[in-house]
């Protein structure tokens, strides 16, 4: 595995303003956090702030180009959840093909930087470490499970117990054991920040999502903890039963009202992740939601995207080929981008989304489809309850333009392109009567209210089927079908793997349960 210099860490304090040096001096250190220098709590809440922000994919520059987030989660959660489609002659990911040097982007971004960084927290606030504390270690725990949880639902079998432990040849996890240590560490950190009942934050001036509010965070544990058991539903049923009824009836709660939103506050430092897909101006919305925004007459519309210069709305096919690239309807101009709020010259306002009320009331209504304890509420109730929220998270608040919406018999929209492409098919929201159709509604709603964050969007949509995306025009990957729009159920390990940590590598493929393609299925997704 790739080293880590603790440099990058410093270097990231120095440019969010709270050391005003970076020196070449640093010694260079491999990502075991027990081998780090002493250092005082205040510098351990900025390594905290790092390897949060890190831990969405952040760069480690604030300017306007490629990030790891743009190269890894963009082209790939987004684009394969069909949120954007991609106008640029090199954009083969939207095509299903495996660009090396963006995957290794991806990979060594997170393992030599947020995985550092937060081993680093971990090791000096265990039991017995430097800066021993029951309730920053327990916070680091959620924040672990979080970060984790879409490196393993993009590939599968990961470094995971041996990540952050020095060695040259760090071994995979199978995901199924990945997410039994997820449930384990979201119950163990429940048991620590539940029973808080002070008023001290804890990482204060570090943490960039609640400030150190510790009951916020065990309200984040355990809508978390309910993400990670529905996630496993379809593969462990009894498993997914039993971790969702106990992170329901969990002390402290969920998050259930916009109040206690996960939301990652950003600056011109730590800009929104979003930013530089705004500036490169080559994303546009998709096909798959102009079909489903426009048909249900949806006022997300206008908070999701901006107009063209006509006042249209519009969205374009995923798959282009560079051929049809070059078609003027197919043109930036005349389609839309993401909304202002999320571009460049937003970048240090907009905070980055990280867990939402409507995604934990979505995950209840499932819940009750299951037949499974989750409080008082229906299936009906919580899916309402739901889009009350998304709604009001994007600033709709006209009860009259709300109840029009849940109470709508309109289905997804044909598109009326060069393409004649017909309506996606999908239901209406208005709740249905059958089980199959309430399953598609919720999944079709939680795909809406998760939006912009492709990564938690891509792993619902291979979970549940819905909604039923669009076929891309035109695949370059032989193993993924153009005309199969959920051919592509990981994705690859990233080349730098081979080379740099071949013994590992082996140990990954062993647990992955097929070969290293993008038609292998997760051990949650059978």
């Amino acid at each position: 595995m790739k080293t880590f210099n603790i440099k990058h860490i410093l270097c990231f304090l120095m440019i969010t303003g709270t050391l005003s040096s970076c020196t070449k001096n640093f010694e260079e250190l491999n990502t075991d956090g027990t081998k780090i220098s002493t250092i005082d709590n205040a510098t351990l809440e900025y390594i905290f702030s790092a390897a949060q922000y890190r831990g969405t994919f952040g760069p480690n520059t604030t300017n306007a180009g490629a990030t790891p987030f743009q190269r890894f989660a963009n082209r790939y959660s987004d684009a394969q959840a069909q949120y954007f489609s991609n106008t640029s002659q090199s954009a083969e990911s939207d095509r299903n093909v495996m660009v090396g040097n963006w995957l290794n982007d991806g990979w060594t971004h997170f393992y030599s930087n947020a995985n550092a960084q937060l081993s680093v927290v971990m090791e000096q606030t265990k039991d017995g470490g430097a800066l021993q504390d029951p309730i920053k270690y327990a916070i680091a725990k959620v924040w672990k499970v979080f970060m984790f949880m879409p490196v393993t639902d993009n590939w599968g079998a990961i470094p995971y117990t041996q990540a952050g432990n020095g060695s040259t040849e760090v071994l995979y996890d199978s995901q199924e054991d990945i997410y039994k240590d997820f449930f384990k560490l979201l119950k163990e950190a429940n048991a620590t920040l539940s029973a808080y009942s002070g008023t001290t934050r804890y990482f204060e001036k570090g943490d960039l999502i609640y400030g150190g509010d510790v009951k916020k965070w065990t309200k984040f544990c355990n809508s978390l903890w309910l993400r990670a058991a529905m996630r496993v539903s379809k593969k462990a049923p009894d498993l997914a039963r039993q971790q969702a009824e106990a992170a329901i009836a969990a002390a402290g709660g969920m998050i259930t009202t916009n109040a206690d939103n996960a939301l990652m506050k950003t600056s011109l430092t730590t800009p929104h992740l979003t930013a530089s897909i705004s500036n490169f101006s080559e994303f546009r919305m998709s096909a798959a939601m102009e079909s489903v925004l426009k048909g249900y007459n949806d006022p997300r519309l206008q908070k999701f995207f901006d107009p063209t210069s006509t006042g249209a709305y519009k969205g374009i096919r995923n798959g282009l080929s560079q051929v049809q690239i070059g078609i003027a309807q197919n043109n930036v101009a005349n389609n839309s981008n993401i909304n202002s709020s999320f571009g460049f010259a937003n970048r240090g306002v907009t905070p980055y989304t990280i867990f939402t009320a409507s995604e934990t009331l979505f995950l209840l209504a499932e819940a009750k489809l299951n037949n499974w304890t989750a409080g008082t509420g229906t299936a009906q109730s919580y899916y309402q309850q739901g889009i009350d929220a998304s709604m009001a998270q994007w600033g709709v608040t006209d009860p009259t333009i709300i109840n029009t919406y849940k109470s709508g018999t309109s289905t997804p929209a044909a598109l009326g392109d060069i393409y004649n492409t017909p309506a996606m098919a999908g239901s209406p929201v208005a709740f249905g009567s059958t089980e199959a159709v309430q399953r598609e509604q919720i999944g079709t709603q939680k795909w809406l209210a998760l939006y912009p964050y492709g990564l938690e969007a891509w792993a619902e949509v291979r979970r549940t089927g819905f909604p039923r995306l669009y076929p891309r025009l035109n695949s370059d990957n032989t193993d993924a079908p153009a005309n199969d729009p959920g051919s592509v159920k990981r994705l690859t390990y990233p080349p730098i793997e081979a080379s740099a940590n071949a013994g590992g590598l082996a140990s990954g493929l062993s647990k992955l349960g097929g070969p290293d393609k993008v038609t292998t299925r997760l051990w949650w997704n059978p």
